[in-house]
C-alpha cells in the first residue's frame, strides 16, 4: 500500500493554486456581465467569508458597569429623614444709635476739648503746675506769687472750658429733671449766664470781705484754690458728657455711679484745701 505525504510546501502551492482558480472564475464572470445586457444571476458568494460576522438579532444583555449579577448583589435599605429647617439667630442687631442730640451741643463740646488741647500745647508748664497744685499745697502757694494768677492764658482758657462744660452738663439734667419748655440754646444761654454771674458775685464779695479784714493777699489765694478745683470739674465734665453723646449708657446711670462720685470727691478736696488754708492763716 502506497501512502502520499503532503508537506507544507504543497500545501501552500495548492491554496496559491486554488485562490488563483477562484479569481479567474470571477474575473470570467465579470467579463461575462459586460457582454451580455440581459439580466444574469450573479455568483453566490461563499458562507466562509461572513464566519465570523456576528449577526444583529443576536440577543445581548444589558448590565451595569459590566456586571451580569447585578441582580444577587445584596443592598439594604435607609430611611432618609428630612432634616429640620433652623431659623439662624441673629446675633447682632446693627441698628443706628438715636440720641436726641443737637449739633450745637457736639459742636461745643469739640471747642471744649480743642482749647484743653490748646492749653496743653502752648502752656505745658504752667498745665503741669496746676495739676500739681490740685493735690501740693506748696505749688498754689507758688502760683498766687505769681503775678499772673487770674488772667493768665492756661487760666482764662481752664475758666473757659469749666463754663461750656458745666453748662451742657446742667442743661443735659433737663432729661432727669422737668424744666420748663424754652428753646434749646435759650436755654443753654440761660445757663452759662448764671453761672458766670455766680461767679462774678462770689469775686466781689469775696474781695470787699477781704479788704475789711485786711488781708488782700489772702483773697486770691482763696479765689485761685477755689478756681482751680472749679476747673477740674470742667475737665471731668468732658469725659462724661462723651459717654452721654455717645455711647448707649443712660443718662442716668452715668449720674448715678460716676458723676456724683467725682463731684462728691472734688468737693471734698476744696474743701480739705480750704480748711488748711485757714489754718495756716489764722
Amino acid at each position: 500500500m502506497v501512502t502520499f505525504i503532503k508537506t507544507y510546501q504543497v500545501a501552500d502551492s495548492t491554496s496559491q493554486n486554488s485562490f488563483v482558480t477562484e479569481e479567474q472564475d470571477i474575473s470570467t464572470d465579470l467579463e461575462l456581465i459586460e457582454e451580455v445586457d440581459e439580466a444574469i444571476e450573479l455568483p453566490k458568494l461563499k458562507k466562509k467569508l461572513f464566519s465570523k460576522i456576528k449577526p444583529d438579532n443576536v440577543e445581548q444583555t444589558d448590565t451595569f458597569y459590566g456586571i451580569k449579577n447585578e441582580e444577587e448583589i445584596p443592598f439594604r435599605n435607609i430611611e432618609i429623614k428630612p432634616k429640620k429647617e433652623t431659623s439662624l439667630e441673629k446675633l447682632f442687631d446693627p441698628t443706628p444709635l438715636t440720641i436726641d442730640i443737637a449739633n450745637w451741643q457736639i459742636i461745643i463740646l469739640i471747642v471744649a476739648v480743642l482749647l484743653l488741647g490748646f492749653v496743653k500745647a502752648f502752656s505745658n508748664n504752667r498745665f503741669k503746675q496746676s495739676i500739681r497744685a490740685l493735690f501740693n499745697y506748696g505749688v498754689a502757694q507758688e502760683i498766687t506769687r505769681e503775678e499772673k494768677v487770674f488772667f493768665h492764658r492756661s487760666n482764662i482758657l481752664f475758666t473757659t472750658i469749666h463754663l461750656l462744660t458745666t453748662s451742657l452738663f446742667l442743661y443735659h439734667l433737663k432729661s432727669v429733671i422737668t424744666m420748663p419748655s424754652l428753646n434749646s440754646m435759650m436755654l443753654f444761654l440761660l445757663i452759662i449766664g448764671f453761672l458766670i454771674t455766680i461767679y462774678l458775685i462770689k469775686y466781689i464779695f469775696s474781695k470787699i470781705l477781704f479788704f475789711i479784714v485786711d488781708d488782700i493777699s489772702m483773697s486770691s489765694e482763696y479765689i485761685f484754690n477755689v478756681s482751680l478745683f472749679n476747673n477740674l470739674l470742667g475737665v471731668i465734665f468732658i469725659p462724661i458728657l462723651c459717654l452721654t453723646y455717645f455711647s448707649s449708657i443712660p443718662f442716668s446711670s452715668i449720674l448715678v455711679y460716676m458723676t456724683i462720685p467725682l463731684l462728691l470727691f472734688t468737693f471734698f478736696l476744696r474743701f480739705l484745701r480750704l480748711y488748711l488754708i485757714g489754718i495756716e492763716k489764722g
